[in-house]
C-alpha cells in the first residue's frame, strides 16, 4: 500500500496489482504522509465490470474500482468526479463535458494548438473540490486513452457542455438545463446518503459556476469562440 496526493488529500491505496502503482506514479505523496482515507477495490464491482469489460486486465479493473472508492469518499471533503476534459489557461480552468465520442478531448487539444500558453490538466475524469468557497479542478491519473494529465490544480472558471455542429457558437444556459446536462456526467453513489451529499455539492457548484453550451466543429476557430465566450463573460444565462 502506498499514499498518493490527489485533490489536496493524502489517499492510501490498498491495491493488489502493480497497474495502479504505475498509473499513479506522478501522484506519490511524500514519505511519511498521513492518509486522510483509504481507497480499495470492491470485489462485487470487479465481477460486474468484467462482464462489461471482458478484455480488460485485472489490474485495470482494480484501478477502476479504486477510483470509484476515491470518488465516494471524496464527498466527505466537498469533492466529486466529473466526466470532462479540462484546459488551463491564464491560471484558471475550463471544463468541457459531453457524451462519450462527442470530442471533448479533441476540442481541448484545439486550445493547446491555438493558445500555446494553455495545457490539458485532465482528459477524462478530473476531480473537483470546494476549498474555502472556491471550486478547484485537479489532475488525476485517470485521464482517458490519450493520457492527458498534470498533477496540479486550478480554480474553475467555467463549465461548458459540447455539441457537434457545422458552425461555432456559445451561449450561457439556465440552471435547470445545467442540472439535466451534468447529472449523466457524474458518478452517482449507490447509497441514498451519498447521493444526497453529491446533489448538495452539485447544487452549490452550479450556483457559483458559469455554465455554457458550445455548438462547435473541430476547427481551431472553435477554441477561439469558446475562450472568448467564457473568458469575457462572467454570468449564466
Amino acid at each position: 500500500m502506498s499514499v498518493y496526493r490527489m485533490a489536496d488529500l493524502n489517499i492510501q491505496i490498498d491495491n493488489k496489482y502493480k497497474y495502479t502503482d504505475i498509473v499513479c506514479r506522478d501522484y506519490k505523496a511524500p514519505d511519511g504522509a498521513k492518509a486522510d482515507f483509504v481507497a480499495r477495490a470492491s470485489e462485487s464491482e470487479r465481477k460486474k465490470d468484467i462482464i462489461t469489460l471482458p478484455n480488460a486486465s485485472e489490474g485495470y479493473l482494480e484501478a477502476l474500482s479504486i477510483y470509484r472508492s476515491i470518488a465516494n469518499q471524496l464527498l466527505d471533503f466537498d469533492g466529486f468526479i466529473l466526466h470532462a476534459s479540462v484546459v488551463e489557461k491564464d491560471g484558471v480552468a475550463y471544463a468541457f463535458s459531453a457524451k462519450s465520442g462527442t470530442g471533448k478531448t479533441t476540442h481541448s487539444k484545439l486550445w493547446t494548438e491555438r493558445y500555446p500558453d494553455s495545457r490539458i490538466i485532465n482528459g477524462d475524469k478530473p476531480l473537483i473540490r470546494r476549498l474555502d468557497g472556491t471550486f478547484y479542478v485537479y489532475g488525476t491519473p485517470w485521464c482517458g486513452k490519450e493520457s492527458y494529465q498534470v498533477n496540479t490544480r486550478a480554480p474553475l472558471r467555467a463549465l461548458c457542455f459540447i455539441e457537434r455542429a457545422e458552425n461555432n457558437e456559445i451561449c450561457g444556459i439556465s440552471s435547470n438545463e445545467a442540472v439535466n446536462r451534468i447529472l449523466p456526467q457524474l458518478l452517482m453513489p449507490k447509497d441514498a446518503s451519498g447521493a444526497v451529499k453529491l446533489l448538495g455539492i452539485i447544487d452549490e457548484f452550479l450556483s457559483v459556476t458559469p455554465v455554457y453550451l458550445l455548438k462547435c466543429n473541430m476547427k481551431t476557430e472553435a477554441a477561439e469562440v469558446a475562450y472568448n465566450g467564457m473568458a469575457k463573460d462572467g454570468s449564466n444565462a
